[in-house]
């Protein structure tokens, strides 16, 4: 990262975004959202300024120690001074030599671009039209950050896999351990690791090196460690309904709750549970399928929800890994693909 001007030091933000206030709601605030979101040090008014700050001097500190300019480009901006402003500042820049235009058309096309500025028509655009603000989001990034496009597309494929996987079954004694993939975990997520321990302290004894290996070993030890949140949840709620479990009993639990989560068949649930309470399979199985407690407390009463969330696991291989301290969001990656799809079963 350069130094820009003398009195400024490194650059502060990934992007400036210029636009004109007329399309932020529908257009604007959405691409600049999606930006932070995917980890970028977005420059952009309602991010960047607070009550009481100068509006000139901050723009001026933004427009100056930003690494590129966005410039939405629309009939709007055109007919506004502070974007038109904005704009000056840094075709000021790129005077210098530096390449820190990157303009999108916002309903607009190229005769409206000549009009106003001939040497912008002359630049590579975006074109807005039949885009999301979140495949703008994708193409900038492209070009502003091209470590966390290839992280991007990583984790796409990798989504993209577990929605078209299917499971296959291994004997345990064949499988290798993965390498070590994060030697460092975050002290929250040791926390958590550590909860999820002594929950299974009876019934699983292991040290703590050794659950902290398994997660290290883990692409995405985070999202594992969800997994093991909601088992050690379905496991404390059926010790609770079953309170006079034996040592061995709570071993043969925790052996069924784990058959679940690995999509064991009817009969080897039963099979499993049959030295275990009357009703235990179903309260485990009712738990583990239902986002919610499946047993709340109404009164001090306690009662059975309603009809269990469905939800299913998948896995799949290790085609990326997950990045502290901040990773980038599995939400909106699979809202491109949705948007993607969507597309190309209406033939565009």
């Amino acid at each position: 990262m350069s130094l820009y001007y003398a009195g400024f030091s490194k650059a502060r933000w990934d992007v400036f975004i210029s636009h004109a206030s007329e399309d932020k709601k529908d257009f604007v605030e959405p691409l600049a959202t999606a930006l932070k979101e995917f980890g970028l040090k977005v420059w952009y008014d309602r991010f960047t300024l607070s009550l009481g700050d100068s509006l000139s001097r901050s723009i001026d500190e933004g427009l100056v120690r930003s690494r590129f300019g966005l410039v939405v480009l629309s009939p709007s901006f055109f007919a506004k001074k502070y974007p038109e402003y904005e704009l000056r500042g840094l075709t000021a820049r790129e005077m210098v030599g530096e390449k820190v235009i990157l303009p999108i058309w916002h309903k607009i096309n190229q005769e409206d671009i000549l009009r106003f500025s001939p040497p912008l028509a002359d630049k590579l655009a975006v074109d807005s039209k039949g885009l999301s603000p979140l495949q703008i989001a994708i193409q900038i990034i492209k070009v502003i950050r091209p470590d966390l496009f290839g992280r991007i597309a990583i984790r796409r494929a990798h989504l993209e896999a577990l929605q078209n996987a299917t499971i296959e079954y291994e004997d345990p004694r064949t499988i290798i351990s993965s390498p070590i993939q994060h030697p460092n975990l975050s002290p929250e997520l040791v926390a958590r690791i550590r909860l999820v321990r002594a929950v299974f302290l009876c019934a699983h004894p292991h040290s703590m090196d050794n659950w902290l290996d398994g997660f290290k070993r883990d692409s995405h030890p985070s999202k594992e460690v969800e997994v093991w949140e909601r088992l050690a949840a379905v496991y404390l709620e059926c010790c609770s309904l079953s309170p006079d479990l034996s040592p061995g009993q709570h071993r043969q639990l925790f052996a069924l709750i784990l058959a679940i989560d690995m999509r064991s068949g009817k009969n080897a649930l039963t099979a499993m549970s049959t030295q275990l309470p009357e009703r235990v399979l179903e309260d485990a199985l009712r738990a583990y399928r239902s986002d919610l407690p499946v047993y709340d407390f109404v009164d001090d009463k306690t009662r059975r929800s309603g009809d269990p969330i469905d939800s299913s696991n998948t896995t799949s291989r290790n085609l990326d890994k997950e990045y502290f301290p901040n990773d980038v969001p599995d939400h909106l990656i699979q809202k491109i693909i949705a948007i993607e799809k969507a597309g190309s079963s209406s033939g565009k």
